[in-house]
């Protein structure tokens, strides 16, 4: 998967590329990433990257399009290079999030989302360490990906519990099928943030 912007720019128009990334990064909260120089930031207890596998995509039925409709979304996300600023959880070092969930969506926006996620943790050496249940927010989500309103909500059990999560995936997929054919997959990347 090509996570280099200028490549997706070659791709999706230049007025939706800045849109999808402005979204990105207000729902994404900044933070260093593992092996970077240690960093508190109060509040922050973990943030990942999050990505897609090739041929693994999240997948959208029926196809996202232009008209708001009930829209079901799944698919997993591996989180990766995971740091705890305020070193609360060191020993999560990456994931993979596996989400389902249905919301009235179109191109541009998602709402009133239902659905679940679930976290499957694992230490430096790859060993399992802990689960986390998260619920979606309830919010709406102003993006070409409708992925975000389910990386985006509370840890409502296990690991880091009681945590606010935001998370934000830019699409590497071409979108632009969106307002023509309609959207059926999107692979993306991006980052999710716990805050206590």
């Amino acid at each position: 998967m090509d996570r280099n912007p200028k490549a997706y720019r070659t791709h999706v128009p230049t007025s939706v590329f800045r849109r999808t990334a402005v979204v990105a990064a207000v729902c994404a909260i900044a933070a260093t990433t593992a092996g970077s120089a240690p960093v508190r930031a109060v509040g922050v207890a973990l943030t990942c990257g999050a990505r897609t596998d090739p041929g693994q995509p999240v997948t959208l039925t029926p196809p996202l399009s232009m008209r708001q409709r009930t829209v079901t979304a799944s698919g997993t996300f591996h989180l990766t290079d995971c740091f705890s600023p305020d070193r609360t959880q060191t020993r999560l070092r990456s994931g993979r999030l596996s989400f389902h969930g249905t919301g009235q969506a179109n191109c541009t926006s998602t709402s009133g989302v239902r659905g679940s996620a679930t976290i499957t943790w694992y230490d430096g050496a790859g060993r399992k360490v802990g689960t986390s249940t998260l619920r979606p927010g309830t919010r709406q989500v102003n993006s070409y990906n409708p992925a975000d309103a389910l990386l985006s909500g509370t840890v409502v059990h296990g690991a880091l519990a009681g945590a606010r999560v935001t998370g934000s995936a830019v699409p590497t997929s071409d979108v632009t099928q969106c307002s023509t054919t309609g959207l059926r997959a999107v692979n993306g990347w991006g980052k999710v943030t716990f805050v206590r």
